[in-house]
């Protein structure tokens, strides 16, 4: 019976690889797969979203102290009624602060503390979230007074033009939130803010 070393020699290659070198090749290619994976999420979290905690009472009744969201700043441009986490430059607050955006560039805010209505060009927000524990606004608080006028009714209003690349933000629980009203905080630069917020973790909620 005639034999081919080659053939035999080519078959033997063909065998599966078994015991301890077999165990190393499946675990590296385990490794592999969770080192991929592992950097596929740090570059998520890095580049596309974030997750933020809220630190203090401005957006209550909406967001309360310790929950943590989910942001985005992915193709991310800023439009009203947004819910957004952003660093304050030159001012006290060294952690970033979460405010809802009212006014984008070249738009005015007049805002009438004494019918509690706040106008953008001219236009009413339609503003459920608001939430007044006074039941009015407070002009001693976080209004910036030199901002502060009388209209022709007698009514005591704050007016402010947004310049290109800022936003004008305020927080939901109006009476205690340091924003773009006040000196404190101002205009926001477009280039500070961290993300949108998509979605609060717990309780679930996912923001439009």
């Amino acid at each position: 019976m005639n034999q081919n070393p080659e053939i035999d020699n080519e078959a033997v290659s063909e065998k599966p690889k078994s015991g301890a070198l077999g165990l190393l090749t499946g675990l590296l290619d385990y490794a592999e797969i969770i080192a991929a994976s592992i950097l596929a999420v740090l570059l998520i979290f890095t580049f596309a979203v974030r997750l933020c905690r809220v630190d203090g009472d401005s957006m209550n009744k909406t967001l309360l102290h310790t929950e943590m969201l989910l942001t985005t700043n992915a193709f991310y441009e800023p439009e009203q009624g947004d819910i957004i986490v952003f660093h304050s430059v030159d001012s006290q607050f060294s952690k970033p602060l979460v405010k809802r955006v009212i006014a984008t560039e070249g738009q005015t805010v007049v805002i009438d503390l004494t019918d509690k209505k706040v106008f953008v060009d001219g236009v009413l927000l339609d503003e459920p979230y608001v939430y007044l524990d006074t039941g009015i606004y407070n002009p001693n608080g976080y209004f910036d007074r030199s901002k502060l006028t009388t209209d022709e009714n007698g009514h005591t209003v704050f007016t402010d033009t947004v310049p290109e690349g800022m936003l004008f933000v305020m927080g939901d629980n109006r009476n205690h939130s340091s924003d773009s009203r006040s000196r404190a905080v101002g205009m926001v630069d477009e280039d500070c803010v961290i993300g949108k917020a998509l979605l609060r973790l717990k309780p679930f909620t996912v923001f439009d």
